[in-house]
């Protein structure tokens, strides 16, 4: 470091408007701090702005600060660290490296205009004294000491539903999963059971269990206990394992015995709002190959950070409030190609419980470019496929498969007594105008509401359709599109509705089908989630069939979606009257 009254600057900070405000920064810097002001000359050369000084505030303190400027400023903000003892730090607004947060973490708060110098002489003095204005967030301590195992793969689950409070100490009964990967030692857990220090039961799991955590892992007990003082970590040292790779147990585990010890830490989970951070440290030592006598030689012990990931209920619906609709309800999707496969995804990941899908196609190579899966689902079944991602990937939501082809001679019956059972709404996505008729019949006599989705040939247009079972059916929806003399009805068609020009036949293929990619179609798609949220949602609002016709083309290009809403009612020459 050198003073900045020494410095000279490099062509690095002279030829470029980046550099130069930087440049301008220190002139700025230097009028407050004067000669505390040290300049990293090596760092300059190569364009980086690495400062320290001491800022003076007006009640007499001087505040010792590292400055780096980012090769994106002043686009994006510089960064300011404490140079103090760690023991020093603020409660709030600083990171375990010291680290301040002069502004709020949206990077709208910095405008290209602003300097440091300005930034601490308004809010330095307030975040080093919990004064001012500040975001609306909380500070949870685990947030930290997850960064420390942050990208390696490794996770315990827990429950933020969970309330320890009064309790000291106990055990935990975990499910543990190990492998070895190309980046290390990977541990995938989930805790099972909180016990008491004296053995009694605190809390449990009621989450489903993730496909990470398969059914080879091994369920083992392990500490836990409370340090409420648990300061943020200072690196990955041994000290700092120390801390919170406490504990003595192990399990012997692909090789390895591990360790893993849980801290439970008062902290602020919302804004002003607290509860309890979990911390979890974790000791490994390897086996080496080859045994000797006596029994498994090891390697030197290993200690790092797990980090803790929260999969309750209300942890997974948290970010999401609107969708709490689709907890506990069962959804049958008819039709699992470009349109139902992508809502069928959806309506997992948002929180279904249950999905009965039906259809009886294999996904290929050619159809594969506008499904939702890729090239691992080739030569599978389409409900197959699904089943196996959808309760891998979500595995709150389980998934009936019913293989079949509406349509068949003998079957049609059974296979959808079975699709339909318990279900609260049913989703045609066959595109197919004959099962939407019959789909509307059955969901009539059942009390069922129904969502009829399709798109036109060629992709200009398309409906998304919602029948209640006392209002306008699918056959309703055909009356209202043309009247019996061929003229256009009251609900007109999707654009390029009638167009069959762009019907391809791809090599292999027993059929025509459609030209269209599936950016466009989901569009289609994710209304179809919109209502069906909507629908399960506010019932009471829906007791008149509603169509919903989407137009993705002005005749010379494609244009943003253009949608339009028509109420169905029952038509006066459809059988769904009597």
């Amino acid at each position: 470091m050198k003073p900045y009254t020494d410095f000279e600057s490099p062509p690095a900070l002279t030829v470029t408007r980046g550099g130069r405000r930087r440049l301008a920064e220190l002139e700025k810097l230097y009028s407050v701090a004067g000669e505390s002001l040290l300049v990293d000359e090596e760092e300059a050369a190569a364009g980086i702005l690495r400062i320290e000084f001491s800022w003076p505030l007006i009640d007499g303190r001087a505040i010792g600060l590292r400055a780096v400027y980012p090769d994106t400023f002043p686009r994006l903000r510089p960064h300011v660290f404490l140079t103090c003892d760690p023991s020093q730090y603020p409660e709030r607004h600083c990171g375990p490296e010291g680290a301040l947060c002069l502004l709020g973490r949206d990077t709208r708060y910095w405008q290209a205009n602003m300097s440091l110098a300005e930034i601490l002489d308004e809010n330095l003095a307030h975040v080093l004294d919990g004064t001012g204005a500040e975001d609306p967030q909380g500070e949870p301590i685990e947030y930290w000491w997850n960064s420390l195992g942050q990208g390696s793969g490794s996770f315990v689950l827990v429950d933020s539903r969970w309330k320890l409070s009064g309790y000291d100490e106990g055990t935990v009964d975990v499910l543990v999963n190990a492998s070895r990967t190309e980046i290390g030692r990977t541990i995938r857990a989930a805790i099972l059971n909180v016990n008491a220090g004296d053995g009694s039961l605190l809390e449990e799991r009621v989450a489903p269990l993730p496909a990470a955590i398969s059914s080879t892992a091994i369920r083992a007990s392990f500490p836990w206990r409370r340090d409420d003082q648990l300061s943020l970590p200072t690196g990955s040292d041994e000290q700092t394992m120390g801390k919170v790779a406490y504990g003595k147990t192990y399990v012997t585990c692909d090789g390895a015995d591990i360790r893993l010890s849980f801290t439970v830490s008062k902290t602020e989970l919302q804004h002003n709002e607290h509860g309890d951070a979990w911390v979890c440290g974790m000791a490994v030592q390897e086996h080496i190959s080859r045994p000797s006598r006596s029994g498994p030689r090891h390697r030197g012990t290993v200690a790092s950070i797990v980090p803790v990931f929260r999969d309750g209920e209300i942890d997974i619906g948290y970010r999401v409030p609107s969708v709490a609709s689709l907890r506990g309800k069962r959804i049958a999707v008819v039709g699992l190609g470009a349109l139902g496969s992508p809502a069928a995804v959806e309506l997992a990941r948002n929180g279904c419980t249950s999905l009965h899908l039906m259809d009886d196609d294999v996904v290929e190579p050619g159809n594969a470019i506008r499904w939702e899966l890729g090239a691992s689902s080739w030569g599978t079944k389409k409900q197959d496929a699904l089943k196996r991602f959808i309760e891998r990937e979500y595995p709150w939501t389980s998934v009936l498969a019913v293989p079949h082809r509406i349509g068949l001679p003998t079957g049609d019956r059974d296979r959808l007594n079975e699709l339909l059972d318990s279900v609260d709404l049913v989703v045609d996505a066959s595109a197919a105008p004959g099962v939407s008729y019959l789909l509307g019949d059955i969901c009539r006599e059942r009390g069922l509401s129904l969502i009829s989705v399709f798109a036109s040939p060629n992709l200009h247009g398309g409906a998304v359709v919602f029948h209640h079972p006392e209002s306008g059916c699918p056959v309703c929806m055909a009356h209202a599109n043309e009247t019996p003399e061929g003229k256009p009805g009251h609900i007109p068609y999707p654009n390029g509705m009638n167009d069959e020009s762009t019907l391809v036949q791809p090599p292999g293929c027993s059929e025509l089908t459609f030209t269209g990619a599936s950016f466009d179609l989901k569009e289609l798609s994710l209304e179809t989630v919109r209502m069906a949220v909507d629908v399960l949602s506010s019932p009471d609002e829906w007791t008149v069939s509603e169509v919903r016709t989407v137009n993705l083309h002005n005749v010379k290009r494609r244009m943003p979606p253009s949608w339009r809403i028509d109420p169905l009612e029952r038509h006066p020459d459809c059988g769904c009257r009597s």
